[in-house]
């Protein structure tokens, strides 16, 4: 890009924020002026408003006026017909004036009497409301003007009807004061009677007892006033302020002012326009002015000056810009070559200087590498050698055959610059040089001690690969040592982390559990004794690495000794003991295997979680297997992320049975999940991975709504169940379960009495104020709490102290071995006693035979749950069972399964 071009570019970028800041401030000059149109428009409707109601109000206190005067009052014919007449005359506003009995014929009037008016709106409304009331638009029955007539009722002293005075407001004489008041171009004044019917419509008057639109109703009934962009009755675009002006009595008048949309916008997009214009016109001469300053006053002095360096820079050290653009920046740097050629000749003596002033001991050799030059610095640091004119190798042989001279070489040789830092015994400190190939054909070295430096980065590359609290290699110089290891052959590592050692840091502070960590650390070193690397990863985690050929015999006996070594005895701080035990995960890596540090780690952290799971306390060895189980948890994982995206989830039914009489009673909603490729799963396949994952509160409020859902379905088809539905831990942590379950239950319309929540020992387990808080508001709304598979778990009895239960649920377990004398009976035996002496209710899950039922039945347990009665059905499918139950009276024909069709 030309400089020429790139001063254009200048100019337009600097004038660019004025044009920018005059266009917005156009835009807004014109977003303000297109706001106030609608203001403006609805204002003018106001103030044409205002004039109407002024006309209601000044007609309604005529009319009371008249209903006073004794000629109306006593009925005198001859003398009110005359005054009528004479108030005609002098308001020509009104086309008539007249005075009606009850029976609507005009007895007194400006005009002619007689007339029947009583089938008019207005009359009647007047007679209806005892008040002013305004009719619609009529044409004149005697003079066929158009008027609209205003009426006022009048009664004697004992308030009885007298009759109503009636004045008639001249439509074409209103539309004439009307159009005394230019109009802006383009713009209507309409008035419209409460029925739509047009009484003004001004500048045309061509709509003139026309009805409005259907489309524009609106406006008319519409109670405030208001601004709308419509197609207008003249067929045109226009903003109309509407206002409802009335007087106190009656429907109102609907008074609009509408300014034409394209003369009302038109103006301001105008206005853009020739701002636009002007703007590109100002912009254009800029640049001409600009282009042409700086052909005269810019390009042609730097052309020459340009030229001038072409020649030195050929080898005319002679050349020179002499005095151009005198006085301007290009002068100055015309000057300031100038002044540059001029200091070239001092380069060498000022190059000398630097030379011989710098810090850095400077040597320069020839090609053959005798030392030809030495600053003061190299000097007085090499006072001891003789190196002038002598090869350096010679002085130095101990360097032969190094880096350092691997480094030199390779410089000379290939004409590169190079850098290397080593140490050196005979200077006494560390060095580093930077070489750097000279026009004679040898090379210059600048060289300078950094034994300080060198000192400072391994202090500091010891605090980045060791732990500062245990003074133990940390994460990355474990990593390190580990690829080091597995480079040169097979090795063992072994991954601990202390068990509940959280709870140190809860109860004691940080302070002890930091001491607790460097006495474990101690403690363990000392175990191991030199037959590997210890190593703290972070927090509570330690690792092991066993670098020498050990079989897993001898790897498995240290890590059980180290193991052993943490439970020997308690740690101590303050004065307190803690006693400390640890899981570990070991894997084995063969010689030439390949695995990276964080392969092994990731492996070894496999076998600890194996570990853990197993109770803690021990180790495991790792083995494909375990890297097997997590890809599988890890596949089964993302599935369940699909699944929840693409809504794969869906509820069965188990049947619940009263076993005194085989009657239907409740049904339990079981999660099944329709996998695309391995078809319908039960929860042994992905619950544990559900309920531990980030959708399990999600899920599990869908579980509770859809239940019911399907309740209320059943209701309405004429099975009403009880519906049991499973809580995941994770929604009574949420801390919104009562407002889930109650805004579930109000959706589908259902009694809360119809309703079981089952909770699991995990759950209850966990002792939560908050939780036990949601379960009990639960309980309170009459939702039933049911305790799932019972007499199985530790949570059992304290639990009945705690959580509002209202059913226990035997688990299957206890029946499956039911027999007379047995153990389980025993057990189940018991647990109907605790329920009947509790007040709780009883169901039996898992029973399968005839005998069971009787057992259970005998026992006086109410009601069963098992494939006795019925697998886990669809909806459809279970409501389709149901309905092939026998009659009262009659055994019912369990297992329940659907009715189908003949044929199929």
């Amino acid at each position: 890009m030309s400089l020429l071009v790139r001063l254009l570019l200048l100019v337009v970028l600097s004038l660019l924020p004025p044009t920018l800041l005059v266009a917005w401030r156009a835009a807004e000059d014109r977003r303000e002026q297109q706001a106030s149109i609608p203001e403006q428009a609805l204002q003018m409707a106001q103030l044409a408003a205002a004039e109407q109601r002024r006309i209601a109000d000044g007609a309604s206190q005529m009319l009371t006026a008249l209903s006073l005067i004794p000629v109306v009052q006593g009925r005198d014919e001859i003398r009110c017909n005359l005054a009528l007449r004479r108030l005609r005359e002098q308001v020509p506003l009104y086309s008539a004036i007249g005075v009606a009995g009850p029976d609507g014929i005009v007895w007194c009037s400006s005009g002619r009497a007689g007339t029947d008016v009583s089938d008019r709106h207005g009359f009647r409304q007047a007679i209806e409301t005892q008040r002013f009331a305004i009719g619609g638009y009529v044409v004149g029955r005697l003079r066929g003007s158009r008027t609209l007539n205003f009426n006022q009722p009048m009664y004697d002293e004992d308030g009885g009807l007298l009759g109503v005075l009636i004045v008639g407001l001249d439509l074409d004489h209103l539309a004439q004061d009307l159009a005394r008041r230019p109009l802006p171009p383009g713009a209507t004044l309409t008035v419209a009677d409460p029925e739509g019917y047009v009484l003004v419509d001004l500048p045309s008057s061509t709509q003139v007892g026309q009805r409005l639109p259907e489309r524009l109703r609106g406006i008319v009934t519409s109670g405030q006033p208001s601004v709308a962009d419509v197609e207008w009755i003249n067929g045109r675009r226009q903003i109309v302020g509407y206002v409802p002006a009335a007087a106190s009595a009656g429907p109102p008048f609907l008074v609009t002012m509408g300014l034409d949309y394209q003369q009302a916008y038109g103006d301001a997009a105008r206005r853009d326009v020739h701002a636009a214009i002007i703007a590109a016109t100002v912009l254009a001469a800029a640049l001409l002015a600009a282009w042409w300053f700086a052909a005269r006053f810019i390009r042609r002095p730097l052309a020459r000056l340009a030229a001038v360096a072409d020649r030195w820079r050929q080898g005319d050290l002679t050349a020179r810009s002499g005095r151009i653009g005198q006085g301007s920046e290009i002068g100055q740097l015309g000057q300031a070559f100038d002044a540059m050629a001029e200091a070239v000749a001092e380069r060498e003596r000022r190059l000398s200087d630097m030379l011989e002033s710098t810090t850095d001991s400077v040597l320069a050799m020839d090609r053959d590498w005798r030392v030809t030059f030495l600053n003061a610095r190299a000097r007085w640091r090499l006072k001891d050698y003789e190196l002038i004119g002598r090869v350096v190798w010679d002085v130095f042989p101990d360097l032969v055959g190094g880096t350092v001279w691997a480094a030199y070489q390779k410089s000379m040789r290939e004409r590169v610059s190079m850098q290397v830092t080593f140490a050196f015994s005979r200077l006494g400190g560390h060095f580093e040089t930077h070489i750097f190939p000279s026009s004679d054909g040898g090379v210059t070295v600048f060289a300078r001690e950094v034994t300080e430096q060198v000192h400072a980065q391994e202090e500091l590359r010891h605090l980045a690969y060791h732990d500062l609290l245990t003074g133990l290699p940390n994460r990355a110089g474990f990593n390190e040592a580990v690829a080091r290891a597995g480079a040169a052959g097979a090795l063992a590592l072994l991954l601990l982390d202390l068990d509940d050692f959280k709870h140190v840091n809860e109860a004691f502070g940080h302070s002890a559990g930091d001491e607790v960590l460097r006495q474990v650390a101690t403690r363990l070193s000392g175990c191991l004794a030199g037959r590997g690397m210890l190593a703290r990863l972070g927090g509570d985690e330690f690792a092991l690495l066993l670098s020498e050929e050990r079989d897993v015999a001898e790897a498995e006996a240290i890590v059980t000794e180290m193991l052993a070594a943490l439970e020997a005895a308690p740690f101590t701080f303050g004065g307190r003991l803690f006693r400390m035990a640890a899981s570990g995960g070991l894997v084995l890596a063969p010689a030439g295997e390949g695995a990276t540090p964080e392969t092994l780690l990731a492996d070894a952290d496999l076998a600890l979680y194996r570990a853990k799971a197993d109770g803690g306390g021990l180790f495991r060895i790792f083995s494909p297997a375990d890297r097997e189980v997590y890809e599988a948890r890890r596949h089964l994982d993302e599935e369940l992320e699909q699944a929840v995206t693409r809504q794969e989830f869906e509820l069965h039914y188990q049947p619940q049975v009263r076993l005194a009489d085989g009657a239907l009673v409740g049904a339990e909603a079981l999660l099944r999940w329709r996998h695309p490729t391995r078809g319908l799963l039960t929860p042994g396949f992905f619950l544990e991975a559900l309920e531990s994952s980030r959708h399990a509160r999600g899920i599990g409020n869908w579980i509770v709504d859809e239940a019911c859902r399907q309740a209320a379905e059943w209701r309405r088809a004429g099975l009403c169940l009880r519906m049991g539905a499973n809580l995941f831990g994770e929604q009574l942590q949420g801390g919104d379960l009562p407002e889930v379950v109650m805004a579930a239950l109000a959706r589908w319309q259902l009694p809360p009495e119809a309703l079981e929540l089952e909770l699991t020992e995990n759950i209850a387990l966990r002792r939560d104020e908050g939780m036990l808080a949601a379960l009990h508001a639960l309980r309170a709304q009459g939702i039933g709490i049911a305790f799932d598979d019972f007499g199985t778990g530790f949570a059992s009895l304290v639990t009945l102290q705690n959580v509002p239960v209202t059913r226990l649920k035997i688990d299957r377990s206890f029946i499956t071995r039911l027999a007379e004398g047995s153990h389980d009976a025993a057990i189940v035996e018991a647990i109907l006693t605790l329920a009947r002496n509790l007040g709780l209710d009883v169901i039996a899950e898992g029973v399968e035979t005839e005998a069971q039922e009787a057992f259970l039945r005998s026992r006086g347990c109410p009601e069963g749950q098992g494939y006795r009665y019925g697998k886990a059905l669809p909806p459809a499918e279970l409501l389709a069972a149901s309905q092939c139950l026998p009659g009262r009276g009659d055994a019912p024909a369990y297992p329940l399964t659907p009715r189908r069709r003949a044929g199929t």
